[in-house]
């Protein structure tokens, strides 16, 4: 009947709207932790972040580790063609910025830290890989978040 139609396309718009709502950007493998929450300002996943040229891009990661580490380490990349372009970060020991090393297993942190949008980086569209690293090598977090520069 038509009322039921009427009901069936509501429900599915509902929870295509939920799902939007409940929209993340892709996560990456990471077997020694798992991300509660991820966070660029200025930014909703599951859309593309816009980060204009002089300016700071910053991210804020709560996750969850499953190992034990004394030291975690930052690395970011531009992806572009799928080839992996490392990004220098202004501090790549995670331990100083948030982190309370040592990690313990089973225990939730924060990650605050941040890179520059350099003006002469190229007005392009692109992912961004986001890795946190622990003392085995292994990611704790691998996060990719697509991304325009723009001027």
């Amino acid at each position: 009947t038509m009322e039921v139609r009427r009901q069936l396309l509501l429900a599915a718009l509902l929870l295509s709207s939920t799902a939007c709502a409940l929209g993340d950007w892709p996560q990456c493998d990471a077997p020694d932790g798992t991300i509660v929450s991820f966070e660029v300002d200025g930014c909703k996943p599951p859309g593309t972040c816009i980060l204009k040229k002089g300016t700071q891009a910053n991210v804020t990661i709560h996750f969850n580790s499953k190992v034990a580490s004394q030291g975690v380490h930052v690395k970011a990349y531009g992806v572009f063609h799928e080839v992996p372009l490392p990004f220098p970060l202004p501090q790549p020991d995670a331990c100083k910025s948030g982190v309370a090393c040592p990690v313990q297993a089973q225990v939730s942190y924060a990650y605050r830290g941040s890179f520059p949008v350099k003006s002469a980086y190229p007005s392009i569209s692109l992912n961004v890989k986001w890795e946190l690293i622990d003392d085995a090598n292994n990611n704790l977090v691998c996060q990719l978040i697509p991304v325009k520069i723009s001027s």
